[in-house]
């Protein structure tokens, strides 16, 4: 149950939303995770859509709905079901306020953990996408210049999740960890190869 439900949270334990971004520059709009699709899931460029899809991320609004949460949820005492729960959705959609009780305008709560949880609000980026269409001396990507880093993910896979686990992971050195960047992000990693054998920038 524990592999399943690291990104579940208990609204007594964590901080809220807002915080959850530290490491995303000044956009604070978010675009939705529909709106990435556009222009990352060509094939040869590594899908990463589709990749994206494939992962827990994109089901985390559905584990929230299984009878596993449940019955986490029920072990808390908690009188909300989890997926409806602010405090279990502000982990589990992407850019969820729980103090507000919803999502942003342009997020779909069914997108679960999507582009924007890991790499910031994307509403300037996706801007110049669409204007780089006609005007190619934009680059799109000045405007999304973020890497996703370790206290991102930490805002809610950490020992405050309800299902936390302390020895899911087996770090390099062998020893036990509920989370580690490293092995997490190699599970979750969806490359564009084409930028991988562009040769680099002098």
């Amino acid at each position: 149950m524990h592999s399943k439900f690291t990104i579940l949270v208990s609204a007594l334990t964590l901080v809220a939303v807002g915080l959850a971004f530290p490491a995303f520059g000044q956009d604070k709009e978010f675009a939705g995770t529909a709106s990435c699709k556009m222009c990352h899931n060509k094939p040869a460029e590594g899908a990463q859509f589709t990749q994206w899809m494939g992962t827990k991320h994109a089901k985390a609004l559905e584990t929230l709905k299984s009878a596993e949460a449940k019955a986490v949820s029920d072990k808390l005492g908690l009188t909300v079901a989890p997926a409806e729960n602010p405090d279990c959705l502000k982990c589990h959609v992407t850019g969820y306020d729980a103090a507000a009780k919803k999502a942003p305008a342009k997020v779909k709560m069914e997108e679960g953990v999507g582009c924007e949880s890991c790499h910031g609000p994307a509403g300037a980026h996706v801007a110049m996408a669409k204007k780089a269409m006609s005007d190619k001396t934009l680059k799109p990507g000045e405007a999304m210049a973020v890497k996703p880093e370790e206290k991102v993910c930490t805002e809610c896979h950490n020992d405050k999740s309800p299902t936390w686990n302390p020895e899911r992971y087996t770090t390099a050195d062998g020893k036990k960890a509920g989370f580690d960047f490293k092995a997490a992000a190699e599970k979750i990693k969806h490359p564009n190869p084409k930028k991988a054998a562009a040769p680099a920038a002098k």
